[in-house]
């Protein structure tokens, strides 16, 4: 601050003051009789001063001899300070004069390094005298499976061996050195001596190994040898722990670390695991659906078996944190996996394949298997994931359904020469309970493409569809090869009128049996159809509605349904294809209505009733094009239906309506039971 900014400071302060002082003065002496206590203010107010200055005074001077100190003790330091430059100067320059004598100093450095390394050896030596003794105890131990003290014994010797190695590697020649050819050769003495402790090692390692390949056997017979193996485990995985925390520049490592037990016994374990459950191998050689069948449910029995055991016998022997029926769980499922990859990839006749699929999707997680009770609180089936990947699932149901259309085409074949050869028999047709002459041949074919049907829709929707779609393009075929036979029948009877015997009854029979196939297939066709109708009034749900009637694409969306519907129904020959489509829009007409008549939708303005009237307009637009565009030119229910309905809603005259109404029951009769 500024001398001149100072001095209007204190300019600012004495004014402040003064103003102060003048308005306490004025409050006390506002009467003429409080004048005569002036005397003692004045007393009172000097004595304050006083008081106020002999404080600022001794402040001041306290704060004097403070500096006085102060400045004596930099004095005193900066003169310390220059000697000890001065002496750091000295020591330089003596260790400059000095440093060529320090490599005079190596060999009594290498004799210091020789007698510290001897000095530990000297110490060491009644260990290493017992090393041969305790490996052979050692030995003994491990082979009568006295397991922890042979585990004791070990890290005795181990101990002992890296003791020595470290103090070889702690000891090393100087920096400056780079000859360490003596302690490479001492290492390599150590590691030869104790040989033996690094074997003693590895066959515990293997005796673990073992225990866990057959460890349900163990857990059964003898719990604590199995419990001892896993306490081996654990401290040999805290000990592996400990060494991956050291130091990251440490330059030397036991050896024989990390020792991984614990994934060895788990690779083990997964080993027993698959041997168990595996047991015995699948044989190639002539091998049937049957053989498939059988394997496959011998196979969900032994993993029920081992998953039991596992929760049961094995479980109470482990820590909780090895969740050893998870890790079992997906020991099974990955080897099961590679198992049905294999099974797969061998071509199979499709009623083993059949097999292989409904194991796949049905069994293997349901409640007989990997969902059982019995450990379905300690698995859960959907981290398991699928058996084999969608892409070869799809795979194999494509090979499925091309094996299905070759046998459906080899049995079709086979039941219509066998028909052949009974219309040229010298007998008469059967006939049927009323007296109609009929073959066995539509029983045959229509049983044989049903029970596939049904075979196939026991692994889901979409291989249903896939046989279906098989099951009417052979059908197709079917009457092909009917047709060529009857014309080849024709020809043998205009050959010899009298040959066959019973031609015309055999016609018959043939007529009928085909009206009796045609009936069945239709019966078979109007099943999606039943179920299709089923599911439209989840369609029409939203109709109406308040987002409906601003512009949804509820009715668009009904539309792609018909239009996919109708795809399926193309696949059926006339009349049933136009008898299936007339239904599906009569089934739209009434569903449409229905939700109309059901509803608890309520206009609520004349404007918001005209504006329902031009969404009806809009819908019936829509249904029209698609049922156009499935195959029927004029519809003379839904459209004009709707369009009737929605002249209604329209109506601007309330005294017209009953009139509207009366017309629209003349033209539409039924519509009052669609409700």
């Amino acid at each position: 601050m500024s001398a001149e900014d100072e001095t209007l400071a204190l300019e600012k302060a004495e004014s402040l003051a003064r103003g102060a002082a003048l308005k306490w003065a004025s409050g006390v002496f506002c009467r003429p009789d409080q004048l005569k206590h002036l005397g003692q203010y004045r007393r009172r107010e000097t004595q304050r001063n006083n008081s106020i200055q002999s404080r600022l005074k001794s402040a001041l001077q306290s704060y004097l001899e403070g500096v006085d100190h102060g400045v004596a003790q930099l004095q005193v330091a900066f003169s310390e300070v220059r000697h000890v430059q001065q002496a750091l100067r000295e020591v330089q320059e003596i260790w400059w004069e000095g440093e060529g004598s320090l490599t005079k100093l190596q060999p009594i450095s290498q004799l210091v390094m020789e007698h510290v390394q001897l000095s530990v050896a000297i110490q060491s030596l009644p260990y290493i005298y017992a090393v041969p003794k305790q490996i052979a105890e050692t030995q003994e131990l491990l082979e009568s499976r006295h397991l922890l003290e042979a585990h004791v014994h070990l890290r005795e010797l181990e101990s002992l061996r890296d003791d020595v190695l470290y103090r070889l590697q702690k000891f090393r020649p100087s920096l400056d050195s780079t000859d360490d050819q003596p302690n490479t050769e001492a290492a390599d003495l150590v590691q030869r001596f104790f040989a033996g402790v690094q074997g003693l090692s590895e066959d515990l390692g293997r005796t673990l190994s073992s225990l866990a390949t057959s460890a349900l056997e163990v857990a059964r017979s003898d719990p604590s040898l199995l419990v001892s193996a896993i306490r081996i485990i654990e401290r040999e995985e805290i000990l592996d722990v400990e060494e991956f925390r050291g130091p990251v520049q440490q330059p030397w490592k036991p050896p024989g670390r990390p020792k991984h037990w614990r994934e060895h016994f788990f690779q083990a374990l997964e080993k027993g695991v698959w041997d168990r459950v595996m047991e015995p191998r699948l044989l190639w050689e002539n091998l049937s659906a049957a053989d498939i069948a059988k394997h496959l449910k011998e196979l969900q029995g032994r993993v029920v078996e081992e998953l039991q055991a596992m929760c049961f016998v094995l479980v109470p022997c482990v820590p909780p944190h090895y969740d050893l029926p998870r890790g079992v769980a997906f020991m099974c499922h990955q080897g099961i996996a590679r198992h049905l990859r294999d099974i797969l990839s061998h071509d199979l006749p499709h009623p083993a394949l059949y097999h292989v699929l409904d194991w796949v999707t049905t069994v293997y997680t349901s409640e007989h298997m990997m969902g059982h009770p019995n450990f379905s609180s300690e698995i859960d089936v959907s981290e398991l994931g699928p058996l084999i990947p969608p892409e070869m699932l799809e795979e194999q149901l494509n090979r499925y359904t091309r094996s299905i259309r070759a046998c459906l085409s080899q049995w079709i074949h086979k039941a219509l020469e066998v028909e052949f050869s009974d219309w040229l028999r010298d007998q008469e047709p059967d006939k049927d309970q009323d007296g109609f002459y009929l073959t066995t041949f539509q029983q045959i074919v229509m049983q044989m493409l049903m029970e596939n049907v049904q075979l196939a829709a026991a692994l889901g929707e979409s291989l249903e569809n896939r046989v279906k779609n098989a099951v009417l393009y052979e059908m197709q075929n079917c009457l092909v090869w009917l047709r060529e036979a009857l014309v080849k029948y024709g020809i043998e009877h205009m050959k010899d009128r009298t040959y066959p015997t019973y031609y015309t009854q055999y016609l018959l029979a043939i007529i009928n049996g085909c009206c009796a196939l045609r009936y069945n297939i239709r019966r078979e066709l109007l099943r999606p159809l039943g179920a299709l109708k089923r599911h439209a009034s989840p369609l029409f749900r939203d109709i109406p509605s308040r987002p409906w009637l601003t512009g949804s694409d509820y009715v668009r969306f009904i539309c792609d349904k018909i239009e996919d519907f109708s795809q399926y129904l193309c696949k059926a020959r006339a009349p049933a294809c136009q008898y299936l489509l007339a239904q599906t829009e009569r089934m739209v007409a009434i569903e449409y209505v229905r939700a109309l008549m059901c509803s608890k939708f309520v206009c609520r303005s004349p404007a918001e009733r005209q504006q329902l009237a031009h969404r009806m307009a809009l819908d019936a637009e829509e249904l029209s094009t698609a049922l156009h565009t499935v195959g029927l030119e004029e519809s003379p229910l839904c459209v004009s239906l709707i369009h009737s309905i929605q002249e209604l809603f329209a109506l601007k005259e309330p005294s017209l309506l009953s009139l509207e109404v009366s017309g629209l029951m003349t033209a539409f009769p039924d519509v009052r039971y669609m409700g």
